[in-house]
């Protein structure tokens, strides 16, 4: 098999991995045993903790100085504000409605990608960024009969951190493994998270059933952690480009996933607005200049 192949092979891994974030942070506040604080920083001590053991293990060297603030940039995106802005929007809206909105996070991470990267963007592929972006946020505020609900507003800006975090984590995997990057990224949080942990531990965390506490770590060590292995393994072997095409399924494997394990249903508009935001983001994708 060539290494484009396997590129695709891994990145389409990781993204299926990543597209049952939103369902399981659904199961893992079932019965608010769990709070969303506590879901979302404890998933980020597990993933730090593996992390650490992995770093021992493969006795890591210490990044360079030049990849700390990339590495910060993931950190911001993809430890903190990404996931911590979903987490508390879950909690008053579905994982189908969420995955909807956050299909726009592709064109957050190519525009900030292409910032970072001091890359020139066509001009069709900013028609087709804002038009996707218009789509989407028509879409939320058609939800909330004409008004901007607090859960989409705080994901909205997740998707930008998400975008800073995706992008970021992109430049330092040019110097690190993918592993590394993630692990890194999560070491660097873990003050904060486990300040955040300890505050928002449950008080009587045997309340809370198997399936709650099986969500929990599937967030911790295959969302916010293993994911990210195949992701970025997918990119180095196949190119950002062609790859990163692989991302585009993910809102359908969302919605997919919201219907089996949430029974969730799936409405009309939400397969008519995935669909158009997909083709958006594709026909931009085709059009942008990458260096």
């Amino acid at each position: 098999m060539n290494p484009q192949s396997a590129g695709l092979i891994l990145g389409a891994i990781g993204v299926l991995i990543f597209s049952v974030t939103m369902p399981m942070t659904k199961i893992a506040m079932t019965g608010d045993v769990l709070s969303p604080w506590f879901v979302w920083a404890g998933r980020a001590v597990l993933a730090a903790v593996a992390g650490i053991v992995y770093l021992i293990a493969t006795r890591a060297p210490m990044p360079p100085r030049a990849l700390w603030w990339p590495l910060a940039g993931a950190t911001v995106g993809i430890v903190f504000g990404w996931p911590l802005l979903n987490t508390l929007a879950l909690q008053t809206v579905s994982s189908s409605h969420a995955a909807v909105v956050n299909g726009i996070l592709p064109l957050a991470t190519a525009v900030i990608g292409a910032w970072l990267n001091r890359e020139s963007l066509s001009r069709r592929f900013w028609w087709c960024a804002v038009a996707g972006t218009l789509l989407v946020c028509g879409y939320a505020w058609q939800r909330a009969h004409g008004e901007l609900r607090a859960a989409d507003a705080l994901m909205l800006l997740g998707i930008v951190l998400g975008g800073l975090g995706y992008a970021s984590g992109a430049i330092a995997t040019r110097h690190l493994t993918g592993p590394q990057v993630i692990s890194w990224a999560l070491i660097l949080a873990l003050p904060g998270t486990l300040a955040v942990a300890l505050w928002s531990m449950p008080a009587q965390p045997a309340a809370a059933p198997a399936s709650v506490w099986t969500a929990f770590i599937y967030l911790g060590l295959m969302s916010q952690w293993i994911g990210f292995f195949f992701w970025y393994k997918g990119l180095a072997m196949g190119g950002i480009a062609r790859v990163s095409q692989v991302q585009l399924i993910q809102l359908f494997f969302t919605l997919g996933f919201a219907a089996l394990l949430l029974n969730e249903p799936i409405e009309p508009a939400m397969l008519v607005v995935a669909l158009l935001t997909v083709v958006l983001i594709a026909a931009g994708r085709r059009t942008k200049k990458l260096n």
